[in-house]
This record gives structure tokens, C-alpha cells and sequence, in this order.
């Protein structure tokens, strides 16, 4: 059985989440050009995108097969959850995939209505296909967005909205639009928001699964499951705009995992405090996040305070040489599990709840802000209005050694008690976006990643039921994407 399609890719041209103001105003559908009928203005969208991608020797198909892909689920002694099934070898992996949207919203005075649909299928058959944390199953023709937004008459300065709808705070580290996997992300829930001054503030109330019980049918099991009150996000978000450079941002995030929940969570209360300063100007842009993670989580024996920490960096400057030519730079760092943890031990191992995959951790996806140490930068330019390229490279580590490695979509990759070494590897991509026709983009891109001695080890522990094995040196990747978006 396949553990998992990696999905992760570079955002060229087609995040529009990413490039929009992060403030409780900025946060709706983007606006497309009204058509008035009568006392409505009706903005109709449309989006579809094909997308390939190629991986050579990928870390998270075949191999050991685990009960559980959430972050904190583990077995007993050991980092990993139990052990369910070892996968075949899969030495070459591709697909072709497709997405597409229709949309509508609908605007009458302080009302919004917006309903998006949308269909996301891979060519061909996808039964062995398993999805990350948040993302519904393959084939998927669903709501995207179906929400209704009251807001104020003058510039959105507070609105109430209730639906389904993409919540993405701060870069997205701990909640992410994830637009560009092949389904992206959406949530359940009510979301208010208001500006008071140079303050914005916003609330969320996310249901992740309803209460009650699942029939033996559903649940998978010979008796039903028995009824819980479900799972749920909540989370409180506010920025000081204090001037271009600087703005400062603190969120409180708390989810609670009971009975019946995602097959990606495992029970238990956590909560996330995060702070987080940002600025803009004059082609400057930069980020310094910091998040402590604390609560309880289920285990085996009995529940494990948890107590984590993780921070990252970014910055990225435009000069004013030709083609616009771009530096940057970023940085991250996340605890992690140390192995085997005895009873009533706390558990260090940092679970970045539901991030974008692609936006703050390299376009291979071969690592998430979890057990973390991560070191890189990039140059970009625009050498013509319609080209833009890039180029990269990142260094990536473990926090601990022993501890678990997990990629961009928190799919769980293995450990090992015997790694001594803190090195999984060197990503190094390039990538080439093409724009001839405003609705009209075109990406592609290339990324190697160079094993280190920690990764080879867990790696080869993963599939050490093949005597046929896998090269543990080095992965290639590639993709290329077509993107049409009107308006």
C-alpha cells in the first residue's frame, strides 16, 4: 500500500492567497469586475490548472507504513506511530493532475454570497492515493467555498463570515490556504474580523469533525464509534500596523481532538502562542515568527504534557540592478521528539498544525517546521515583463537526531534510534515561470536534494524490508504547470 503522493511544489504565479495583505480587511475573495443586475453585482471567476510532476526515488511512497500520519501519534517505544504495513519499493513516481474552479459571488449592499466549485482529480486511476492533514480524497468534486460575509459598507472595517472558506494568517506556517497541492485547503467554520485604527483583530471557529459517533460502516470497525464532541479550531489573530517596516502580529491557537475525529489527529488539547513581526517597504520584506506549543496529547499508557518551540526567519531584498534581480534568505528551527519516551515524559516534538506546504519550505516538500533545522536563500529576476526566473538552496537538519522526520505535508517520512547524524541533506531547485497572456501562466522547475548521513539512515531503516533497498543518495523532482484564470 502507498503511504503518500507528495503534492508539493513551488507557488509560481499561482498563490494568490500569498500575495495578499494578511490584515482582517484584505482577507476576502479576490475582486473580480462587477456586473450589475439590479440590486446585486454578480462577479463570476473561473480557474483551471494541469499540472505534472516527476520524483526519482521519492522518501514518502512505499516503504514502512505507519497507523497514523499525525504528527503526535506514537507508538510504544519509539517516535513513530505502530507499525502497520511495509509497502512495495517504488523507485520512479509521476502523475498528471488537474484542477479546476467555477465561481460566483454575489454582493447586496453589506452581504457577500460566494460559492466556489471545485473538481481535482489525477489522471487515471488514484486508489493508492492517501491526502495530508486537512485535504479531502481524490477525486473530489466539493464546495470550496461556500460562505456568506456581512461586513461594513466602507472598505470591509469588520465582517462576520460563515462557510466554508481559506484562512491563511501570518506566512502560513501555522494555518495555510495550501493552494497549491492539488485540492488546497479549506475550513468549516465562523470567522469575524474588525479594524480599529491601525489594529486588526480576528477570531475563528473551525469545526474539523462534527460530534457524535460513525457507524461500523463509516468508523471502519465491527462496533460503532462511541459518541464524542468532535474536533475543533479555535483561534484569536491581531496585527498593529505600526509603520511599513514594522508590524507586529500575535496569534492564539487551541485545538481540541476528541472522538470522532480525522484519521491525521490524534486526541488531545493544543494549544499554540505565536508572535510574530513583519515589515514592507522599498522592496524590502522580511518576517521573525516565534511559537510555543504546550497542552496534552493522548498516548498508548496515559496522556503526555507536550512543550514545544519552533521560530523561522525570512527576508528578501529587490535591488534596483536589471531584471529586478531579487535576493533572499530564510531560516527556520523546530524541536523535536528525542526517540523513545518514557511515561509521563513531555513531549518536545512541535506539530505545526495546518500549514501551508509550499510557501515556507522549499518546493521539493521534503521537510516540515517539525524537528527542524533549516538554512537557505535564493535569487530571482524578471529578465522580460513576462519571465521570471529562480534558483535556491537550502540546508536541511534535525533538531534531534532520533526524532522524526516528516515532510512539508506532515506526512511521516521514519526515525531512527541509532541516527547520530543532524544533516538530512542539500535542496537545491530552479524554477522558470512564463506569462504571454495575462490570464495565461506557464511553470516550470527542477530541485535536487543531496542525502546526508541522517537521512540515509532513516531512509534505508524504512525500507529495510527490501533486500532490493533504495538508493539513499539523492532525489530528483520536477514539474511542470499550466495555469488559466479569468478574471
Amino acid at each position: 500500500m502507498i503511504r503518500s503522493l507528495p503534492f508539493a511544489s513551488i507557488a509560481l504565479g499561482s498563490a494568490l492567497v500569498a500575495l495578499t495583505p494578511r490584515t482582517a480587511a484584505a482577507q476576502v475573495s479576490p475582486q473580480s469586475e462587477g456586473v450589475p443586475v439590479g440590486a446585486f453585482t454578480l462577479r463570476p471567476s473561473v480557474e483551471l490548472r494541469v499540472r505534472s510532476e516527476l520524483r526519482r526515488y521519492p522518501v514518502d511512497t512505499g516503504g514502512d507504513v505507519y497507523s497514523s500520519n499525525a504528527v503526535l501519534a506514537e507508538g510504544f517505544g519509539g517516535a513513530m506511530p505502530p507499525l502497520l504495513d511495509t509497502g512495495n519499493v517504488v523507485r520512479t513516481q509521476w502523475f498528471v493532475a488537474q484542477r479546476a474552479r467555477l465561481g460566483l459571488a454575489v454582493d447586496h449592499g453589506p452581504i457577500t454570497g460566494v460559492f466556489t466549485l471545485q473538481d481535482a482529480r489525477l489522471w487515471g486511476s488514484d486508489d493508492a492515493i492517501f491526502v495530508g492533514a486537512g485535504e479531502p480524497a481524490l477525486p473530489q468534486t466539493a464546495p470550496y467555498e461556500a460562505y456568506i460575509d456581512l461586513h461594513t459598507r466602507s472598505g470591509r472595517r469588520a465582517f462576520v463570515r460563515l462557510g466554508r472558506q481559506r484562512i491563511a494568517w501570518g506566512d502560513g506556517r501555522l494555518i495555510g490556504a495550501n493552494d497549491e497541492t492539488l485540492t488546497a485547503r479549506s475550513l468549516d467554520g465562523v470567522r469575524a474580523g474588525v479594524q480599529l485604527g491601525n489594529v486588526d483583530l480576528e477570531a475563528i471557529a473551525v469545526l474539523l469533525a462534527a460530534p457524535g459517533g460513525a457507524p461500523p460502516e463509516v468508523a471502519g470497525t465491527r462496533k460503532p464509534i462511541s459518541a464524542g464532541t468532535g474536533t475543533q479550531l479555535y483561534g484569536l489573530n491581531a496585527i498593529w500596523h505600526v509603520a511599513p517596516l514594522l508590524h507586529l502580529e500575535a496569534t492564539a491557537l487551541a485545538r481540541i481532538a476528541r472522538e470522532p475525529r480525522p484519521s491525521w489527529l490524534t486526541p488531545g488539547d493544543t494549544v499554540v502562542l505565536d508572535a510574530r513581526i513583519s515589515g514592507d517597504r522599498r522592496g524590502f520584506r522580511y518576517a521573525v515568527e516565534g511559537a510555543y506549543e504546550l497542552g496534552r496529547i493522548a498516548t498508548f499508557s496515559a496522556d503526555r504534557p507536550l512543550g514545544a518551540f519552533a521560530a523561522a526567519a525570512r527576508a528578501e531584498l529587490e535591488t534596483s540592478l536589471p531584471a529586478h534581480l531579487t535576493f533572499s534568505a530564510r531560516g527556520a528551527y523546530a524541536t523535536g521528539d528525542d526517540g523513545a519516551l518514557e511515561v509521563g515524559e513531555t513531549q518536545r516534538r512541535f506539530d505545526p498544525i495546518l500549514p501551508d506546504a509550499q510557501a515556507n519550505h522549499g518546493p521539493m516538500g521534503l521537510y516540515a517546521w517539525s524537528n527542524l533545522i533549516e538554512a537557505g536563500g535564493g535569487v530571482r529576476a524578471a529578465p522580460l515583463d513576462a519571465m521570471t526566473v529562480a534558483a535556491g538552496y537550502t540546508f536541511v537538519g534535525l533538531a534531534s537526531p532520533r526524532g522524526r522526520w516528516v515532510t512539508s505535508r506532515l506526512i511521516p517520512v521514519g526515525a531512527a534510534d541509532e541516527n547520530e547524524s543532524r544533516i538530512l541533506g542539500h535542496e537545491i531547485d530552479v524554477s522558470l515561470s512564463l506569462q504571454p497572456w495575462e490570464p495565461l501562466r506557464f511553470a516550470l522547475g527542477y530541485g535536487l536534494f543531496l542525502f546526508g548521513d541522517g537521512a540515509q539512515t532513516i531512509f534505508r531503516k524504512a525500507n529495510r524490508a527490501h533486500e532490493e533497498g533504495r538508493p539513499a543518495d539523492l532525489q530528483h523532482w520536477a514539474f511542470l504547470q499550466a495555469t488559466l484564470r479569468a478574471p
